[in-house]
C-alpha cells in the first residue's frame, strides 16, 4: 500500500513542480533556473553522501549511482526545457503535453526495452495519450 501512497505523493510533487516552474519562468533565464534547481538537487545528494561518510549505513551500488547521475542530467534538461516552454508562453493548464509525452515514452520503453508486462489496457492508454497529445 505504501507504493500507492508514494506514487500519489509523487504526482502531487510533480504538479507543484509544474505550477511553481510556470510562476518562476517569466523572471529567470531557463538556463539559470535549471542550474539553481539542479544545485538544490545536488545539495540533497551531498547530504546523502555526507551521511554515509559519518557512518550512517546506506546502500549504494556503483551502477545505481551512475544511473542516478544520468537521472540528474535528465532532470536538468527537463527543468531547462520546461522553463523555456513556460517562458515562451506555454500555459500551466497546457503542461499535459509535457507529462503525456513523458508517460507515453515511459510506457513504450517499459514494454519494448525493460520487458515489463504488456496489457491491452496499457496499450489503449498509450494510444489515447498519443491521440490526446496530437490533438
Amino acid at each position: 500500500a505504501y507504493h500507492v501512497l508514494f506514487a500519489l505523493s509523487a504526482g502531487v510533487a510533480i504538479a507543484g513542480y509544474s505550477i511553481f516552474l510556470r510562476l518562476a519562468s517569466p523572471g529567470i533565464h531557463p538556463a539559470l533556473g535549471a542550474t539553481i534547481i539542479t544545485g538544490v538537487r545536488s545539495r540533497e545528494l551531498a547530504l546523502t553522501v555526507g551521511l554515509r561518510a559519518t557512518g550512517v549505513p546506506s546502500l549504494i551500488y556503483k551502477a545505481s549511482l551512475y544511473l542516478v547521475i544520468v537521472v540528474g542530467l535528465a532532470a536538468a534538461c527537463a527543468d531547462f526545457f520546461t522553463l523555456s516552454a513556460y517562458a515562451k508562453g506555454l500555459k500551466v493548464t497546457s503542461s499535459f503535453m509535457i507529462s503525456d509525452t513523458s508517460t507515453l515514452l515511459v510506457l513504450l520503453v517499459g514494454f519494448l526495452v525493460l520487458r515489463e508486462s504488456f496489457t491491452w489496457t496499457k496499450l489503449l492508454a498509450a494510444v489515447l495519450i498519443a491521440i490526446g497529445v496530437f490533438l
